[in-house]
């Protein structure tokens, strides 16, 4: 199986089912304070490396970063090789899709708000000023175009890609399970520290890739001889 929270298809069901539940129900009400917490989160003072550390972390999530990365495991592990263009088939999936539901749903990135004073979370603002509502941020389905970058922010292409890589890593390589969760944390936190995406875009990305990794593994597949278990 390419995911697994358990020992058996039930226990992989039940808990992915509940990790998913919990980011949604998660998102659902950062949802209101969306802007709020975005705002909050890159005025907060992080130390220059800590910063810069998040930063980089983002080729973890990013489709160059990720390539770069699976290409070269592709190059020098021959033995897990197909298990590696599995995962690696599993993570252009989950991205393509988040892509795609991006596309239908416009939303201001949170960088557009730059010149926008931001809310009571910031101590020197001007009380007399008002702060857009988070839901204002919404747009009409399908009445954007395409290529508008700074409407696309719901749901994060890089979460869901970040998440992916951890699951798809994890297939092959299960002592890093950890790492490969850190990783993709970290990639996700750079996405609301970069105002690229709200707190609710990165929370929905979470259950999006799961479902598709539970499809995934209900897949029937042939165990090549060559792979390690």
């Amino acid at each position: 199986m390419l995911f697994h929270l358990g020992s058996s298809k039930k226990k992989t069901l039940i808990g992915s089912t509940l990790v998913a539940a919990v980011a949604l129900i998660a998102a659902m009400v950062a949802l209101p304070w969306d802007l709020e917490i975005s705002q909050w989160v890159r005025h907060k003072h992080i130390p220059g490396d800590l910063r810069r550390f998040i930063h980089l972390m983002e080729i973890f999530a990013h489709t160059l970063g990720c390539v770069m990365i699976l290409s070269t495991l592709l190059w020098i592990d021959q033995r897990n090789r197909s298990k590696l263009w599995e995962a690696s088939l599993f993570v252009l999936t989950c991205g393509i899709l988040a892509n795609l539901a991006k596309y239908l749903i416009p939303r201001r990135r949170p960088a557009t708000y730059d010149s926008e004073i931001w809310s009571w979370l910031n101590p020197d603002r001007d009380p007399q000023s008002t702060f857009p509502s988070s839901w204002e941020a919404w747009g009409t389905p399908l009445s954007e175009s395409w290529f508008n970058e700074s409407i696309r922010s719901f749901p994060s292409g890089h979460t869901a890609t970040a998440v992916a890589m951890a699951i798809g890593l994890t297939y092959v390589y299960p002592r890093g399970k950890i790492l490969f969760l850190f990783m993709a944390s970290i990639a996700a936190l750079q996405r609301l520290v970069s105002g690229s995406h709200y707190l609710s875009d990165i929370l929905v990305s979470i259950p999006l890739t799961l479902m598709v990794a539970l499809a995934w593994a209900w897949l029937p597949r042939r165990e090549p001889p060559g792979d390690i278990t």
